[in-house]
């Protein structure tokens, strides 16, 4: 029977003879045979494939291992290494645990650098559900054993502590501690803790944070606090009588609630305190508060200001001011002012416009944007640094919004909620209009702290595109780095 039968047999009701019975079965013998060849052939690529992969894979494995010996990084000195990871904590970029699971050696010197487990959080029972990063970049000591290892691993460094609850023997155990007390965030009542607050524990404490707890004068008298963070106003009375509490006070944080702070004795004392601390002060934060009086203060040596819902705040004199945070909603400026010395401004969560075209930034170089990009009427001038954590997907035209940026250099996205294919295409060389930021040399995108999923193969394939098109672009790009979301477990890629 020949090839040209087998559909009048397969594919129809045809009813083979007994001669034609013998043929199929004879055929189906030789078939079978050639089959089972064919598979054993088969069988044996793929063993031959299975051995080149993984030879493939070891040999790359081994020259990524080579790679890793000529990294500069096993150059330097353990201690450089220490304070990397620190700053590399500090910036809540990682965990010492992880760092500490890299190798032996990185391991040895996490273990040696006493200062990466000298944040202490004691949480609270009453919230369950954490977010990932929040878990992660703690050192949590919910019980009595975790605690003893980070006080042991910490060795003699400062201590930061967050209390958000606390039991007896937790307390006990850091009380026993309290020479190396440098910061103190309290989130509780101190009358819940009577163990641990006691005014004789704080005095070496540097930093003092209240937040939603009542703020015992006793122990600022004690205390003396460089750093003072309350919030809200309402659990601050302005105490100006007594020792003078104040006279190391160099960064302050106020943050109220538009209620108790419209009280006319309030005001008044509030404003009495701040000239008493302006010489000094270095870093001033003010939210959710109107700045009391009609006159201007001077802060000569404030470095960082920011205004968070503020009402006057034009009347803080910082001509030296080097860093401006604008956030929310803050009251307008009634004449063009300007600030020779600041070069970073950071702006989010409203309009400022009409603001932003009142100031006069000589030297900015450096923009942070949050929420959204509302700016179109203002002049940035030569920024050659620019932050981005935008909701992408509530401004379509974002890329035209960013177009007249020419000079930024260094570009980098954090927290995007929804990346967009079509917004990372507008950066490649040859698209139909000319690309956004056409000198960028860095390009730094880091989506870890996001909980969202981010389809990795789509915008690799983006980035990709990016990099070639400005392969032979003046100046080239020199670098281009995604952080992938933590939850993922895809780590870093370095496209350039």
């Amino acid at each position: 029977m020949g090839d040209l039968a087998l559909p009048q047999v397969v594919q129809s009701d045809y009813v083979p003879s007994e001669l034609e019975q013998e043929q199929i079965s004879s055929r189906i013998i030789s078939m079978e045979l050639i089959q089972e060849k064919l598979e054993k052939e088969i069988e044996e690529v793929k063993r031959s494939l299975d051995l080149r992969i993984a030879e493939a894979r070891a040999r790359r494995e081994i020259i990524e291992s080579l790679k890793g010996s000529l990294s500069a990084i096993r150059r330097l000195p353990d201690e450089l290494l220490g304070e990397v990871f620190t700053f590399c904590v500090r910036l809540g970029g990682t965990s010492p645990w992880v760092l500490a699971h890299v190798s032996q050696r990185f391991r040895k010197i996490a273990f040696n650098t006493r200062k990466l487990w000298s944040t202490i959080t004691i949480p609270s029972k009453k919230v369950k559900k954490r977010p990932y990063t929040y878990r992660l970049y703690r050192h949590h000591c919910g019980d009595l054993q975790s605690l003893h290892r980070i006080l042991s691993l910490s060795g003699k460094a400062p201590l930061d502590i967050i209390v958000e609850q606390s039991s007896d023997d937790i307390a006990l155990a850091l009380v026993q501690e309290r020479e190396r007390w440098d910061s103190l965030e309290i989130h509780d009542d101190i009358t819940n803790h009577p163990v641990m607050f006691q005014p004789t524990n704080i005095g070496t404490v540097r930093k003092l944070s209240f937040v939603r707890s009542s703020v015992p004068f006793q122990w600022l008298e004690i205390a003396k606090p460089v750093s003072l963070y309350i919030i809200p106003v309402y659990t601050f009375t302005v105490c100006l009588s007594g020792t003078i509490w104040w006279e190391r006070l160099e960064d302050f944080s106020l943050s109220g609630s538009f209620q108790a702070d419209f009280a006319p004795e309030f005001q008044q004392n509030f404003s009495t305190l701040l000239q008493k601390i302006s010489k000094r002060l270095k870093r001033l934060e003010l939210a959710k508060i109107t700045f009391p009086g009609e006159s201007t203060i001077q802060f000569p040596r404030l470095q960082e200001l920011s205004v968070d819902n503020v009402n006057g705040w034009h009347h803080i004199g910082c001509k030296n001011v080097n860093k401006i945070r604008f956030l929310h909603r803050v009251s307008d400026i009634p004449v063009r002012t300007t600030y020779p010395e600041v070069r970073e401004l950071e702006v989010g969560y409203f309009s400022p416009d009409k603001i932003l075209g009142q100031l006069d930034l000589p030297s900015l170089d450096t923009l942070m944007i949050l929420g959204r990009w509302w700016y179109s009427s203002v002049d940035w001038g030569n920024i050659k640094t620019l932050q981005l954590r935008l909701e992408f997907s509530s401004d379509p035209d974002l890329h035209r919004r960013l177009r007249p940026l020419h000079s930024v250099e260094v570009l980098e996205m954090y927290d995007t909620p929804s990346p967009s294919i079509p917004f990372f295409a507008k950066f490649e060389f040859g698209h139909k209009s000319s690309p956004l930021f056409p000198i960028l040399r860095r390009f730094l995108i880091d989506f870890r702290q996001l909980e969202a999923k981010v389809t990795k193969e789509k915008l690799t394939k983006a980035f990709q595109m990016i990099v070639q098109s400005r392969k032979s672009t003046v100046p080239p790009l020199e670098r281009l780095t995604v952080d992938w979301p933590l939850r993922q477990g895809d780590g870093t890629t370095e496209f350039v």
